[in-house]
């Protein structure tokens, strides 16, 4: 596949049209409790919900423009409310190894110009931070996730075991009410660290909270449509 940048407006106008994937691993740290509402489209824990998610992306392509090798995305993001509203405030941090005809692969797909879910994310924002392209460390394996952006962000996630039976088994959530969560299953997780300092003028530190892993695969620019969320139970 080519490496070869073209003109980045005349890349950003065709967005649309252009077929891509990405696949491999993603895992988000936030400050709900373990087991965070938002996996099944509930309410967030404190009423609203902040964190950092990451796409560790193991291969993919937009066109003919290779995406393989080990690319990072990292979100920032804060909303109030349920996930499923319009009322998402983030920016992307990308991983600075990309080079040029990846930088506006991966900004059109993230920003949504190239359909698929990222632009339905977008249809849910109200504030766009912007992105940024920054060095960054990320890993995975079976027992823990990590993504450090010096500066700006730490985190440090891992299957959450406590109380498992068999002991030490891992904890999984099949067929989970979230329409991203594809194809397979979501492993339920604890945040060692989540700290970010000045990311996009945000600061906090949710450490021992809540994390979770999918194996992703995604596709544009074919719409993607959101499913209704979940309906509050009143009270008997």
């Amino acid at each position: 596949m080519s490496d070869a940048l073209t003109s980045p407006a005349v890349e950003r106008q065709n967005a649309e049209t252009i077929q891509w994937r990405i696949a491999g691993d993603w895992w988000d740290l936030c400050n709900c409790a373990i087991g965070c509402p938002c996996n099944f489209s509930s309410d967030p824990t404190l009423g609203y919900c902040e964190g950092v998610l990451t796409w560790l992306i193991r291969e993919g392509n937009y066109g003919d423009v290779s995406l393989d090798g080990g690319l990072a995305v990292v979100l920032i993001s804060h909303f109030e409310g349920n996930i499923q509203e319009r009322n998402r405030e983030f920016g992307f941090l990308i991983d600075d190894r990309a080079n040029p005809a990846q930088r506006v692969a991966l900004e059109n797909i993230v920003t949504g110009e190239a359909g698929g879910i990222f632009a339905a994310w977008r249809d849910l924002t109200i504030q766009f931070d912007g992105v940024e392209f920054v060095p960054m460390t990320v890993s995975h394996n079976d027992e823990e996730w990590k993504v450090e952006v010096p500066g700006l962000v730490e985190g440090l996630g891992g299957p959450y075991r406590k109380y498992m039976v068999p002991e030490n088994d891992t904890c999984r959530i099949y067929n989970v009410p979230r329409p991203e969560v594809t194809p397979g299953y979501l492993t339920l997780g604890q945040a060692a660290l989540n700290i970010v300092t000045g990311a996009f003028g945000r600061s906090w530190d949710w450490s021992k909270r809540s994390s979770k892993h999918i194996a992703f695969d995604l596709t544009g620019p074919d719409a993607f449509t959101w499913r209704e969320p979940l309906k509050q139970s009143s009270p008997m």
